[in-house]
């Protein structure tokens, strides 16, 4: 099967997506006002924060075209990396200040003692069909039920694809243990879904819209529904070390993430406007596709979610506190 221009370019955008993985509607959608920089006294003005090339990352980039973060003082540089781990050393070498990346492989790296974690702001939560579980067409795979059995393919084992697909399959009466999960890549995914190496296949945006309108593929199951619904992913973070020298600093970063937050809540716009500046997304794309929620505020209630299910895989060795990890809220 051929893949039109969009498609194509969908496909480039879901592998850096997930090489990472409708807006928030919690928080009001008034942007909070500044403090002076000056007034502010902030430690340092000028940051380097490690990125993905993904809708995720999306919040940090309006911050810095609608100016959010010189408004605080701050100047923001991105620096682009292909997945999270890759900006752990940079991380604790000093080499960026803080970084972007899934919860999963965070709370990893503080379990195995790889860093001290600081959490500054929560970033993206799954959306209702953002991510899907899909068939093609002529599949036997009907329902949930016919998982069972069935190999599905992930861009990592062992990280927040399978721990959210897990609660979403309980729940509905399918053992999770049933699932044989391969880690393929995302140039793999069609030749090898549509070769029979996998039986379902587990995309995100921009490749579910791609897939259902380019193959006709049809939803089995949103993995982001019912106990994983608003399921965190991912989150903007620093060691505990950087925090504690630049408290201030944080505080001012913070608000620019979740007042930029505020501003996508209804308007989607802000967001398909930068999409194409750092991913490979293009612009027909980014206005179709469907966003994840980008937080406005913080919950360690919700993030707590992510730590315990980890617990309950043997993910982790021991329970994390996800509360303590957080850094407090200063938006308005």
């Amino acid at each position: 099967m051929r893949f039109g221009r969009s498609a194509r370019a969908a496909i480039i955008g879901l592998a850096l997506t997930l090489g990472a993985v409708a807006c928030s509607t919690g928080g009001s959608t008034t942007v909070s006002s500044p403090p002076s920089a000056s007034a502010g006294g902030l430690e340092k003005t000028k940051l380097k924060i490690a990125t993905l090339p993904a809708i995720d990352s999306a919040a940090i980039y309006v911050a810095i075209d609608q100016k959010l973060f010189e408004q605080e003082g701050l100047e923001v540089t991105p620096q682009v990396v292909q997945a999270a781990p890759e900006a752990i050393p940079m991380m604790l070498n000093g080499e960026i200040d803080a970084m972007f990346g899934n919860y999963v492989s965070m709370f990893q790296a503080q379990d195995k003692g790889t860093l001290k974690l600081r959490i500054l702001a929560e970033g993206s939560r799954a959306a209702p069909d953002s991510l899907s579980i899909m068939a093609l067409p002529n599949s036997p795979i009907k329902t949930p039920k016919d998982l069972e059995g069935k190999t599905i393919n992930v861009n990592v084992l062992h990280n927040f694809q399978e721990l959210a697909l897990a609660q979403v399959l309980k729940a509905n009466n399918v053992d999770p243990n049933t699932i044989k999960y391969v880690q393929v890549t995302f140039q793999n995914i069609m030749p090898s879904w549509q070769g029979g190496q996998i039986d379902a296949a587990y995309l995100g945006e921009p490749l579910v819209t791609a897939a259902t309108s380019s193959m006709g593929a049809r939803k089995i199951l949103d993995p982001a529904s019912g106990p994983a619904a608003e399921f965190p992913i991912s989150g903007y973070v620093s060691t505990q070390d950087w925090y504690d020298k630049n408290a201030k600093t944080a505080a001012a970063f913070q608000r620019a993430i979740h007042n930029a937050a505020k501003l996508m809540e209804n308007n989607r716009e802000v967001v398909a406007k930068v999409l194409p500046t750092f991913t490979q997304i293009d612009a027909a794309t980014a206005a179709t596709v469907t966003f994840p929620y980008f937080s406005s505020n913080d919950n360690p209630v919700r993030l707590q979610r992510v730590a315990d299910w980890m617990l309950e895989a043997k993910w982790l060795t021991k329970a994390i506190d996800v509360k303590a990890l957080m850094s407090p809220t200063t938006s308005g």
